[in-house]
C-alpha cells in the first residue's frame, strides 16, 4: 500500500495554490477598475532611459544587500567570507529562488551555500545571519516609509499612523536581535529556541546594517520612481520615498506570488493620493515587476550556467 502524502506536503501544495489563485484574484480586480488600453499606452510612454536607470537601481541595492550580508556575517564570528563575486552570484540566485511562492527559499538557498563560513557544518549559524538580515531588511524598510512619510505626509490619517508605528516596531526588532540570545533562557520554549539560534551580534554592526537597509531601500524605491517620473513629473522625490516604500510593504503580503498583486494595488491607492492616474500608477507598478523579474531572471541564469559547467 503507497505511502500517504505527510500533512505538511498537502499543506504546502495547498499555500502555493492558495497563493496563485489569490494573485490572479487581485490582478483581475485591478484589470476590470482600470482602462487596460490606457494602461498599455502608459508603457509605451517610459523612455528607455527610464527603464534601464530602474534596473540600474535595483542592481545598486543589491551590492549594499552583499556589503550589508557580509558585514553580519563577519559581525556573527565567521572564520571567512564569501568573495564579492561569489556573494553577489550568491544573492542573485537567492533572489531567483525569492520569486517561488513563499518568497523565503532564496533566503535558505543562500544560508546553506554560505555553511562554510562557519567550518563548513554550522548551517543553522549561517542561515540565522540570513534571518537576522532580513530582519534587518524589513526594519530598514520601515524607518525609510515612516522617516518620509513623516517628512512628507500623504493625506492619510491611517498612513501616518503606520508610519509611526512601523519606527517603532523597526527599532525594537534592531533591540531584540540584541538581546534576544542572552534571554533565551527566561522565554517559553519555542520562543527560547528560535532566540537561542540568533547569532550573537553586538548592536553597532546591526545599526549599520539597518542603515545600509535603509540606503538599499532608498535605491529599490528609484526603481519605481525613475519611471514614474517620466509619467507624472509633478511627483516629489520625496512623496516618491513615502509612496513606493509603503508599496513594498504591502508585497510582504503572504498570500501573493513574491507580492504580486498586492504591491500594485497598494501604489495604485497610494499614488492617487499625489495626483498620479491609476493608469500610469499600474504601469509604474508593473514596470518595477518586470525590472524584479528581469534581475532575478539573472540569477536563474547564473545558477543554470554554473550547473551546467559542474555537469558539462
Amino acid at each position: 500500500m503507497p505511502t500517504p502524502a505527510p500533512k505538511s506536503k498537502l499543506r504546502a501544495v495547498l499555500g502555493v495554490v492558495a497563493r496563485l489563485v489569490v494573485t490572479g484574484l487581485v490582478f483581475g480586480f485591478l484589470f476590470s477598475r482600470i482602462d487596460v488600453q490606457a494602461v498599455g499606452q502608459s508603457v509605451t510612454r517610459i523612455p528607455v532611459a527610464a527603464a534601464v536607470a530602474s534596473v540600474v537601481s535595483l542592481l545598486v541595492a543589491l551590492l549594499i544587500s552583499v556589503v550589508r550580508w557580509r558585514g553580519l556575517l563577519a559581525a556573527a564570528g565567521a572564520q571567512s567570507l564569501p568573495s564579492w563575486v561569489e556573494a553577489c552570484r550568491l544573492y542573485l540566485v537567492g533572489m531567483f529562488y525569492n520569486l517561488l511562492p513563499g518568497a523565503v527559499g532564496g533566503d535558505v538557498y543562500r544560508g546553506y551555500a554560505a555553511r562554510h563560513c562557519f567550518d563548513g557544518t554550522d548551517t543553522t549559524r549561517s542561515v540565522s545571519v540570513v534571518f537576522v538580515e532580513r530582519v534587518c531588511g524589513f526594519a530598514g524598510l520601515l524607518v525609510l516609509a515612516a522617516l518620509a512619510t513623516l517628512a512628507t505626509p500623504i493625506r492619510n490619517p491611517l498612513v501616518l499612523a503606520y508610519s509611526g508605528a512601523g519606527l517603532l516596531a523597526a527599532l525594537g526588532a534592531v533591540v531584540a536581535l540584541t538581546v534576544g540570545r542572552r534571554l533565551s533562557g527566561k522565554l517559553p520554549a519555542r520562543l527560547g529556541r528560535i532566540a537561542a539560534s540568533l547569532p550573537a551580534i553586538e548592536a553597532g554592526p546591526l545599526l549599520l546594517a539597518l542603515a545600509l537597509s535603509v540606503v538599499t531601500h532608498v535605491a529599490v524605491s528609484m526603481t519605481g520612481y525613475t519611471v514614474l517620473a517620466s509619467l507624472a513629473p509633478h511627483v516629489t522625490f520625496a512623496q516618491g520615498m513615502a509612496v513606493f516604500p509603503l508599496g513594498t510593504l504591502a508585497a510582504y503580503f503572504p498570500l501573493t506570488v513574491a507580492g504580486a498583486g498586492a504591491r500594485d494595488t497598494a501604489l495604485v491607492v497610494l499614488l492617487a493620493e499625489v495626483g498620479v492616474s491609476r493608469e500610469d500608477a499600474l504601469a509604474t507598478s508593473l514596470s518595477m515587476l518586470a525590472c524584479n523579474l528581469l534581475v532575478s531572471g539573472m540569477g536563474g541564469l547564473v545558477q543554470r550556467g554554473k550547473s551546467t559547467a559542474l555537469h558539462g
